[in-house]
């Protein structure tokens, strides 16, 4: 970590401005379809991954299965499969289906008016026991399920649109807490049943229009949680960040957010395997979905080694040049069949080039390599300057961040020429390193860390392009997708063998904790470095800029959640300032502080030393802020919680006038949350578990400097 007192302010004033990345960072996962011929089928294959046998057996409609919408955490206890029939007679599938698991008895789930009496007469000429649960409405059927538990909770969703109470089922099968289905009004069973039982713990799914707070005070009933956002997919999301604690297996599993009977016998398999339920869309996969599987993932592929040099355009009546790597990318030009183009790098079926002074991307479909280039990766410290010239008086065009992947495509003595991002120069040989690769170009990478990701149906449900959206071989219409998200190691093994991942256990931020304990506080998260400023860089190549944003959007979740107003200095691989330099980087934050004036503002770093044995937290204020006393308190706090929560060795409080520090007017801290150049601890740093506690940990060290903890 680079840091800089108030002296070095004065006499700092060199600028360069950094083009930001515009690599995307892809979903990474192995995959498995669990699908058949049509919902029956499918509802089979899920009882036979997950069942070998099962003494109670649920029946559903398969056309009318609203009943079935609220069943799984009572399903769950009874570690059921749910198997989908018609009405009117049993499916000759779903009767193999029954004579391989051998159930002891069926419950048919559901009124005779989806369910017929002449399934009872099937399940009787077949020796079958039966049980039937139904109401006459869904809402009556989901009071009957919730019956069957007991519990000081309960969760609430609406039941005339699904996805809410889809998003929730997983969770609720876990944790065996009854749901409840209700509309706008509530239902008079649902009321009695509430009346009777008088939960404790009320989590709601859905916002103000699908569960109204009016319909549960009136009957003085508190929400504790409530769980929504401004669509289906946002809600999803909301739901598995909540039961993030209650998840045990690395798997997800994916249901349409659109086709619900898949979803309903998924439900209950990924509550069996302690694993969150997903929506999708048919053709792509959601923004903050996609975020969820992002946050999920522990390993990815190391930057490939881009294809880069010339290319003929083949594509009769021209080539689209679109400005994202993805067919339905904006139309930015054509290109005329027969031009000749550069290509500076590759992402999926997509190749970047520059044509009459517009980057975009073309298919690799349409273009014919007729020459290729060696790659070099920029190792500047900070970054690297493109000269007009093979010159050191040349003048700059731009510079090119370190760590960035270049085409190579010529050289004059200690020089080599370059395109960066449409703008051809020169660069200094003794800042670039030559890449080399295998005669396939390509890499073997175990996945399995990542878990897999069971989808549920056949491609008209999830289509086939959303599986290789999933698998990194397709790439995602969604512009929020093609964000840059924290990076990942290419293994857990990480540069030290000593470090176990699996020995990282989640933690939950909100055990014992009251619902919106800070609300009413205003904080200022500040990631560290970002953008053309990478910070610190671990032995493995691993940038410290990546681990504190990572940290610190977690910590902007967790304090959301608990009810404060929070706010970034930034939320993406940037620099804050709109010019960067170093000096007006750190001014931007400082400026961005005392005009939104927070309650706190919390700074997360990474450490560095080059004696790389050197480990542990430290936490820094400044004696030049104008509230010094609660800056100490809160750094002391904070350092204790830390280190207790983490298991970190204690570096200690430290005061130093760091400018982000000193120039702040309230309550600053600066977190050191460990030392990248340590092995053990940049691949600890790396470990996404480790990085939501880190942010947990922080979490409590506010609640406790404001004297809440154990309320």
């Amino acid at each position: 970590m680079k840091k800089i007192v108030i002296a070095v302010m004065v006499c700092f004033a060199f600028l360069w401005n950094a083009p930001a990345s515009t690599s995307a960072s892809p979903l990474v996962y192995l995959t498995e379809r669990i699908s058949g011929q049509d919902r029956i089928e499918t509802s089979i294959s899920i009882s036979q991954k997950g069942w070998t046998s099962a003494q109670t057996v649920i029946l559903c409609e398969y056309a009318d299965y609203p009943d079935s919408i609220a069943a799984a955490p009572f399903v769950s206890s009874l570690d059921a499969p749910i198997l989908l029939t018609g009405g009117k007679t049993l499916d000759p599938r779903v009767i193999s289906e029954l004579q391989r698991l051998k159930p002891q008895k069926i419950i048919l789930l559901g009124g005779t008016g989806c369910l017929t009496p002449s399934i009872e007469k099937e399940a009787e000429r077949y020796t079958l026991s039966w049980e039937r649960i139904g109401g006459s409405n869904r809402y009556e059927t989901s009071v009957q399920l919730a019956s069957k538990l007991t519990s000081d909770s309960l969760i609430i969703a609406n039941g005339d649109n699904f996805p809410d109470a889809l998003s929730a089922a997983s969770y609720a099968g876990i944790q065996k807490i009854p749901m409840v289905l209700t509309s706008k009004t509530l239902p008079s069973s649902v009321a009695e049943y509430c009346k009777k039982t008088l939960p404790k713990h009320i989590i709601v799914i859905g916002g103000e229009q699908a569960v109204p707070t009016s319909s549960l005070s009136q009957l003085n009933l508190t929400i504790e949680t409530r769980l929504g956002g401004q669509d289906r997919y946002e809600t999803n999301a909301k739901v598995v960040s909540y039961m993030a604690s209650s998840i045990e297996a690395n798997d997800l599993f994916l249901a349409s957010g659109l086709n619900f009977p898949d979803a309903i016998a998924g439900t209950v398999l990924a509550a069996k395997l302690k694993a969150p339920l997903l929506l999708t869309e048919k053709e792509d996969i959601p923004p903050a979905v996609y975020t969820k599987m992002r946050e999920h993932m522990q390993v990815e592929p190391s930057a490939a080694i881009a294809k880069s040099g010339q290319g003929k355009i083949t594509a009769s009546g021209g080539l689209n040049l679109r400005d994202t790597p993805s067919a339905s990318g904006k139309a930015l030009l054509v290109i005329p069949q027969g031009t000749t183009v550069e290509i500076t790098s590759q992402q999926g079926q997509w190749y970047q080039t520059t044509y009459q002074q517009k980057t975009g991307w073309i298919s690799v479909n349409y273009v014919n390599i007729t020459q290729t280039y060696k790659q070099g990766k920029v190792t500047a410290f900070g970054a690297l300057n493109l000269r007009g010239n093979p010159s050191l008086t040349a003048e700059i065009l731009t510079t090119i961040p370190q760590g960035a992947v270049i085409p190579i495509t010529g050289e004059q003595n200690e020089w080599y020429k370059t395109i960066y991002q449409g703008t051809s120069g020169w660069v200094s040989k003794e800042f670039v390193s030559i890449l080399s690769t295998d005669s396939t170009g390509t890499e073997t990478i175990d996945l399995t860390p990542n878990g897999k990701v069971y989808v549920l149906g056949g491609s008209g449900v999830i289509s086939e392009n959303t599986q290789r959206i999933i698998e990194g071989k397709a790439v995602s219409k969604y512009q929020d997708n093609l964000r840059d998200f924290p990076s990942l190691p290419s293994s857990l093994d990480g540069p030290a063998s000593t470090y176990d991942p699996a020995k990282e256990v989640l933690l939950d931020p909100f055990q014992g904790i009251t619902a919106n304990i800070l609300k009413g506080k205003k904080i200022l998260i500040d990631p560290g470095h970002g953008g053309p400023d990478s910070g610190a860089v671990g032995p493995s190549d691993t940038y410290e800029k990546n681990n504190n944003l990572a940290i610190a959007l977690y910590l902007n979740d967790i304090l959301t959640e608990a009810g404060a107003a929070v706010s970034m200095t930034r939320n993406t691989d940037i620099s804050p300032a709109p010019a960067y330099s170093e000096a007006a980087d750190l001014e931007a934050r400082v400026t961005l502080a005392n005009n939104t004036n927070p309650d706190l503002f919390i700074s997360i770093h990474n450490n560095a030393l080059s004696n790389s044995e050197v480990r542990g937290t430290a936490t820094y204020y400044s004696d030049e802020n104008p509230q010094v006393s609660n800056c100490a308190k809160l750094a002391e706090i904070m350092e204790n919680t830390v280190v207790t929560t983490l298991n970190t060795d204690r570096e200690g409080v430290k005061e130093a006038d760091f400018y982000v520090l000193a120039a702040t007017k309230m309550p600053s801290v600066l977190v050191e949350v460990g030392y990248i150049s340590n092995p053990y601890e940049e691949a600890r740093l790396q470990n996404p578990v480790f990085q939501k506690n880190a942010a947990t940990a922080v979490f409590h060290g506010i609640i406790e400097y404001y004297g809440l903890a154990g309320k």
